[in-house]
This record gives C-alpha cells, sequence and structure tokens, in this order.
C-alpha cells in the first residue's frame, strides 16, 4: 500500500497523472486544460488545440480523470454525484432508497425505465471520445510515454467493460470523424453486450501491447491494473475463462496490497467520491439490508445480503441517529458506510483483493471448494486495505458441503470485499446468465417498502437520450 500511496503523490508518469488528477495545482496549466478539455464528444478537440506535448499531456490527464465518472460525477445527468457504479448498486442490493425521488425508487424498486437518467450513461460514454483523443494525442506528440498511452488504453476497455456489465443489450459504440457523425456508420449499431466485452478486451489488450516489455514503475503498474481487468472481461464474458483469467493474476504478478487509486482534490467541495456525497453527505442512499422498518412497518427483502446489519468489518457502519443525520426523505432509516469516511477518500478501481477473488472463482469453477476457501479464508484472516481503510481480521470461515453453497459463499464473500466498487449488479447478473440461477433467487424480491412489490429489472436501461441514433430502437432486450 505504501507504494500505492507514493505513486499517487510524486510519481511523475502515467499513475501520477491518474491518481493525483484532482489535485494538480499549476494555475498556467488550468488555463489550457480547460479550454482542452470541454466537452468533446460526439465533438472533437480542434487539432490546433493539441499542438505541443504539454497540451497533449494536459489532454491526457483530463481524460483519465473522466474514467472516474463511472463512480464520481458532479455534474452527472441526474442528480450531483449520481453514477454508474451507485446506481448499479442501488438496482442491486447494496444501496437502498432514503430519497423522495420516485426515479431513484424506481432503480432500488427494480422498475426503472428508459426516461430515467440516473445512471449518468451518457457522460460515461461521452467519455470515451476524450480517451480516443488523448491517445492520438499522445501517440503523435509524447509516443515515447508507453505508459500514459496504455493507461488510456485501459481507460477505455475499462468504461466499455462497465458499460457491458452494467446495463442492458443494445449498447452504441459510436464516435465521430473530426467532428462529424455519421449515425448511419455500422459504430452506432447497437451492440449486445459480449460484443461490448469483445471490444473491451481488444483495448485492454492494446494496452499491454503498448508497454511490451517495459519495466519501469509506471508501466508496471498500469499493467498490473490492465491484467486485473482483462481477466474481469473474461469471466464476463464466461466461465469457461476462468483458469486463463485467473493465470493472468497470481500474487506474483499482482500482489495483494495493490489499488490502482482514484483520488479527489481535497482542495474543492465539488471534487468529492460520490459514495460518500449520496450516503454520507446528502443521504440519499442508505447501505441497504434484509430487513428495514419503514413507517413503523417491517419489511423483509428476499436474496439481499443484510450489508447494513451484519456488523462485517469489511462494511463498516454508522447509524443516521447516532450521526444526528436524517435520511433525505425524513423516514427511511439510515445507515452510512464507513469505508470511505471523508470526502475524498480514494477508492479503488482494481485492485489486488479483485485479483484473489478471481483466483478464487477461478478454483470454484473446477469444483475446487477447498482451494477456494484458502484463498477466501487468507483473505479474511490478513485482510489487505481497502482504499486507506483497513479492516479488522476475521475468523475462518468453514467448507461448505455442496458446490451450490460454496458459489453462493463465494459470491457473498465477494459482495463485502467489492462493495460500492461497481461490481455487484454484473454478479448478480451472472448468477443469472453463468450460474443457471432464476432472478427471483438472486436479485431483491417482495414487498418494497414504499409500496408496492420489486420489479424484475437485472440491468440498467440504455437511456432514451441515445435515440437521437436513429439505429437505437431501445434496448434489444433486458436479459441477464
Amino acid at each position: 500500500m505504501r507504494n500505492t500511496m507514493n505513486r499517487a503523490r510524486s510519481v511523475t508518469g502515467a499513475a501520477a497523472l491518474v491518481l493525483a488528477v484532482g489535485v494538480m495545482s499549476l494555475a498556467a496549466c488550468d488555463h489550457v486544460k480547460n479550454e482542452l478539455l470541454e466537452p468533446q464528444n460526439p465533438g472533437i478537440v480542434d487539432e490546433t488545440a493539441v499542438g505541443s506535448a504539454a497540451a497533449a499531456a494536459a489532454l491526457k490527464v483530463g481524460a483519465i480523470g473522466r474514467v472516474k465518472l463511472l463512480a464520481n460525477d458532479p455534474n452527472a445527468n441526474g442528480f450531483a454525484y449520481s453514477s454508474v457504479w451507485i446506481t448499479s448498486g442501488l438496482l442491486a442490493d447494496e444501496f437502498a432508497n432514503s430519497d423522495f425521488q420516485n426515479s431513484q425508487n424506481d432503480v432500488d424498486q427494480r422498475t426503472m425505465s428508459p426516461d430515467n437518467v440516473a445512471s449518468d450513461y451518457s457522460r460515461v460514454t461521452q467519455s470515451r471520445g476524450f480517451i480516443r483523443d488523448a491517445i492520438a494525442a499522445e501517440k503523435k506528440w509524447e509516443p515515447q510515454k508507453v505508459a500514459d498511452i496504455a493507461e488510456l488504453y485501459l481507460g477505455l476497455g475499462f468504461i466499455e467493460m462497465s458499460l457491458a456489465e452494467n446495463f442492458c443489450n443494445g449498447i452504441p459504440l459510436g464516435r465521430n470523424d473530426k467532428g462529424t457523425v455519421d449515425y448511419n456508420s455500422p459504430e452506432f449499431k447497437p451492440l449486445t453486450n459480449a460484443e461490448v466485452y469483445a471490444i473491451a478486451a481488444v483495448h485492454v489488450d492494446s494496452a499491454l501491447t503498448v508497454l511490451g516489455t517495459a519495466s519501469d514503475a509506471a508501466s508496471n503498474f498500469v499493467r498490473q491494473a490492465a491484467l486485473i481487468t482483462k481477466a474481469r472481461i473474461m469471466l464476463d464474458r464466461g466461465r469457461s475463462q476462468a483458469g486463463s483469467a485467473a493465470a493472468l493474476v497470481p500474487p506474483s504478478v499482482v500482489p495483494t496490497n495493490y489499488q490502482y487509486l482514484w483520488t479527489t482534490s481535497t482542495s474543492s467541495s465539488t471534487d468529492d467520491i460520490g459514495i460518500w456525497q449520496f450516503n454520507n453527505s446528502i443521504a440519499r442512499i442508505t447501505v441497504s439490508d434484509s430487513a428495514v422498518t419503514y413507517a413503523g412497518r417491517l419489511f423483509i427483502t428476499a436474496n439481499a445480503i443484510p450489508f447494513a446489519s451484519t456488523n462485517d468489518p469489511r462494511v463498516p457502519i454508522l447509524r443516521g441517529v447516532d450521526a444526528k443525520i436524517p435520511s433525505e426523505d425524513g423516514t427511511t432509516p439510515l445507515f452510512i458506510q464507513q469505508i470511505w469516511k471523508n470526502r475524498d477518500d480514494p477508492l479503488p478501481m482494481v485492485s489486488g483483493i479483485d485479483a484473489r477473488l478471481i483466483e478464487a472463482e477461478a478454483a470454484l469453477n473446477t469444483s475446487d471448494i477447498s482451494g477456494m476457501m484458502t484463498i477466501l479464508n487468507a483473505l479474511r484472516t490478513s485482510p489487505p486495505k481497502i482504499g486507506i481503510y483497513q479492516p479488522a481480521a476475521m475468523t475462518a470461515l468453514p467448507t461448505p458441503a455442496t458446490l451450490d453453497d460454496a458459489t453462493s459463499l463465494f459470491f457473498r464473500e465477494k459482495a463485502f470485499w467489492t462493495f460500492g466498487r461497481g461490481q455487484r449488479l454484473s454478479d448478480l447478473r451472472r448468477l443469472v446468465r453463468q450460474y443457471n440461477r432464476t432472478q427471483d433467487r438472486v436479485f431483491p424480491v417482495g414487498q418494497h417498502y414504499k409500496g408496492g412489490t420489486y420489479g424484475t429489472d437485472v440491468n440498467l436501461p440504455v437511456p432514451d437520450a441515445e435515440r437521437v441514433n436513429p439505429q437505437f430502437k431501445g434496448c434489444i432486450d433486458r436479459n441477464a
């Protein structure tokens, strides 16, 4: 962890730019960046604006900073700081709605319509344009900075992977050509999740190809993040690839304490991490539980992990009544996560924890339950940090007797390790798509505490804003 944090503060190469993007303070640079980083997808940065290595580097900083819109977006399409990670956690079982807005409740209740923009889809997919432009600029002006170029390809692949993990089948990945948008282009055809994963994999592979055999600290750091991301995409594409995915990220390649961290500016209150803003600050969401007392009545939600009441050290909780913070709606019990207690605590995009969980799932897929438990219990008894938060050690768990029980245990353990980091909805979808469980055995079901019953959504819809593209007619389907 020491190396991770030192890189965030002092390295001048690729990782310093991504990890410290929020804390650059050169006034002269700020004006250049503001001019360069205007919204550009489907627009484009004027070629005359990127006429030097310094301008290309500034463009790279802004592009990499936009990857974290997946989790932190003060200018989100929905509410400020709404994001893919928060909305997917709300649709799954990480968060519950403590707001009075119908749009938030529709997500929580799994009845989300395509006119709902809570997912911040448009801002996230627009970020791909910034990254493509930055790649072109860096290749032209700073081709020797292979770690920076690779990191941009990684960011592009990570965004595309996240879109496929969380949204319905029917995601267009269109782009422009020097400011010209041709909606009849094949690139604007809505793609299945499988097709988007394939494109994401190509871009992550491009990151690894650019890095080649480079062995400097910046290149090694980006390579580790790219390998974790590639392994995740392989698991997303099918269980048959679990073994190959695990082989990419052994401890000798990705140590358990590795973290690629997103940071925000400590000097600004408009650049906070989204989960802190939405839960700890304005209380639009609460950490979820399998039981909630609302307006004097107890509601039980089947399949939901009781994150708020389990007292698990990986998801520490502060009760709103103890903090004297009411929920936004004034009625829903508020439970406040304490992993990221402060507005600028760093947030892992990928980590060595992810690598160990990939290895554990590979063991599960060969019915090596004992091997899976060895990995899971090693994490429990010697827990690594999550950001800057250090969970307390936990006791080892007994080995499940059946493969079905082992599967349930694995995904429960993973849910606690990855809480709030944009992976839970994808895992619930995979339990349906790859592990042959029906959605009503996986997702929250039953009577919703704010009225009605839970719906059957298993993903986020691509919003109607995409209909400017005449090839897009809505989701191809809403399947897991």
